[in-house]
């Protein structure tokens, strides 16, 4: 067994330069508390979710825990998957089919799925074929994506994704029992509990993508309730290939042999009880993001202070699950995190009419943006407002305005009259809100507004902003509207509609939370972690939010279920090759 060295090459860590260096004295992380009654043992080391301080002047929580002496049991397989969310479960599955001993672990009671979530941007599938769809080509879906993001992330990744993950998402539902519906409205028959939906499909009619500043893809789809059914079938194809899944049991490092080679790790359960697991072929680090490390996030992304973060998961201890294990795990093992900027997903949804086009004033009463953009971009203009709060104002003729407006995740494009409602359970029920459906009626609208008046003025005293400034920027915004020129902004000529037709509303558009923080290990385009010579580490791969240069700078939104996608896509692979030792 090799010794990984306790001080990291600079390279190894940084990954954003100089910003990174502002949190290197950072204190600690409190250790993640044991759950309530529960008998526990100490680690021998850290945990992957806790830090010290470190002598070395490396930040906090790149301590490396020292080497258990007291291991109660050693398991052996081919293939170690870390983290059973979607990238974990469908590594598992694909190494299992390859013919791979799999051993599984999640600190998590059960699969780590993500809330309502299921959309997946895929191309090529059968489901899409199907129903008839038309789809943008390679060239233009990921050149459009490499310019969200400042061309930045590998291209190569990206042209995988399109390549295969429309066959992988075919795969992923082969053994499952679903009923595909032909458009976003289609209301399920509901003889089958799981469904297939197409995301805003058919297109809107007169959209045309060359002409938005921010295109949107259509072709996404979406799986119901949530992706929590393909991902049980995952499980259960991979346990009837023989694999040991376990569950409530935490990763603590990794294990390397004299030649740097990762052969396995330590973990331990939540009792403190410690497990060798030894990998003959291979490592899979799938254990999600950093969005639940406060140090992780100062250190790599401190722009998102103040940006309240999102915790879909808690691990079987009630702690937060998204620690960024995998990452600090990969890097005591000769690898290091990608150069970033990283990516978090901060997309807003949005409020009563989601994200569309309407007016917005801040706090101050002053208009500050082009409100023509999406959500994600919505949100990086809030966090730069005073408060990170603004409203968004919106007159009587709402409902006419609707089919205009851009489309995609977070808008709205279609008024339902009260009288029709009935005929589209599917999107205008209490458990969908208009932002997810693209869809409202009156009833909706009314119960999604923040405050409601007949004169602008008392709208205004409402909301609590400055009268003066406030209907002065109103004013100004009714004349560009009446110029049909936005001076100011530079909005789209088609989505300046003015505030002047009572009754008015507002919506408080407030923090979006992030979801998850995009970036990773630096990893090539076979899932391999890459060292500090951009050689692969042997037996260590890397899939779902652990992985690097999928996403950088900003995570686009012109895709949407781009980050399911790409997790599916590079968890097959990596679960593939691992199975080959390749």
């Amino acid at each position: 067994m090799k010794e990984i060295k306790q001080g990291l090459s600079r390279r190894a860590f940084l990954g954003l330069g100089a910003t990174a260096a502002v949190a290197a004295g950072a204190a600690g992380l409190v250790g993640c508390a044991p759950g309530s009654g529960a008998e526990t043992k100490e680690p021998s080391g850290q945990s992957a979710g806790q830090a010290t301080s470190s002598p070395s002047g490396e930040p906090a929580f790149m301590a490396k825990p020292e080497v258990p002496s007291d291991v109660l049991e050693t398991k052996s397989c081919d293939v170690l998957v870390i983290g059973l969310g979607i990238s974990g479960i469908v590594a598992a599955r694909a190494a299992s089919e390859a013919g791979a001993k799999v051993i599984g672990i999640e600190k998590q009671a059960q699969i780590g799925t993500i809330g309502l979530s299921g959309d997946f941007g895929i191309y090529g599938s059968k489901i899409q074929q199907d129903l008839g769809m038309e789809l943008a080509s390679k060239e233009e879906v990921v050149n459009q994506l490499m310019k969200d993001m400042t061309f930045r992330p590998h291209a190569s990744l990206l042209s995988y994704w399109y390549d295969h993950s429309g066959e992988d998402f075919d795969w992923l539902i082969s053994e499952s029992d679903y009923e595909v519906v032909p458009t976003s409205a289609t209301p399920a028959s509901g003889e089958k509990e799981n469904v297939i939906r197409p995301k805003c499909y058919p297109v809107l009619e007169g959209y045309d993508r060359s002409k938005e500043l921010f295109p949107f893809f259509n072709g996404s789809v979406t799986t119901e309730p949530s992706v929590g059914w393909c991902l049980e079938s995952c499980q259960q194809i991979a346990e009837a290939n023989g694999a040991e899944l376990l569950f409530g049991m935490f990763a603590e490092q990794l294990i390397t042999d004299d030649s740097g080679r990762v052969t396995g790790a330590y973990v331990h359960d939540k009792g403190g009880d410690y497990t060798q697991i030894d990998a003959s072929k291979g490592v899979i680090l799938c254990c999600g993001d950093i969005s639940g490390n406060p140090e992780m996030l100062d250190y790599y992304v401190p722009w998102v202070e103040g940006i309240a973060p999102f915790y879909p998961n808690l691990d079987v201890k009630g702690d937060v699950a998204n620690t960024g294990d995998g990452h600090r795990m990969g890097m005591w093992a000769g690898g290091h995190m990608e150069k970033g900027p990283l990516a978090p997903m901060t997309h807003h949804m949005g409020a009563a009419l989601g994200v569309d086009a309407f007016l917005q004033l801040n706090v101050r009463g002053e208009r500050f943006m082009n409100e023509d953009i999406p959500g994600q971009n919505i949100m990086d203009q809030l966090s730069t407002q005073p408060e990170m709060r603004a409203w968004q104002i919106i007159d009587s003729k709402w409902p006419e305005q609707l089919s205009v407006q851009g489309t995609g995740h977070g808008y709205v494009n279609y008024y339902i009259p009260e009288s029709e409602a009935d005929q589209w359970p599917a999107v205008v029920g209490e458990e969908m809100s208009a932002s997810f459906s693209g869809y409202t009626t009156d009833s909706m609208f009314e119960a999604a507004i923040t405050h409601k008046a007949d004169t602008i003025e008392e709208l205004v005293e409402m909301m609590g902003l400055p009268k003066e400034t406030a209907i002065a920027s109103i004013n100004r915004y009714n004349e560009l509207c009446a110029k049909g020129v936005d001076e100011d902004f530079g909005k789209d000529p088609r989505r300046l509609f003015p505030v002047e037709t009572g009754p008015f509303y507002a919506c408080e558009f407030g923090d979006a939370g992030m979801l998850v923080c995009m970036g990773g290990l630096d990893t090539d385009a076979e899932c391999h972690a890459l060292d500090d010579n951009m050689e692969p580490i042997p037996g260590l791969y890397v899939a779902g939010n652990t992985m690097g240069n999928r996403y950088k700078v900003e995570y686009p939104v012109t895709e949407a279920g781009i980050s399911l996608a790409t997790a599916l896509v590079f968890g097959r692979l990596a679960g593939t090759k691992a199975a080959a030792g390749e």
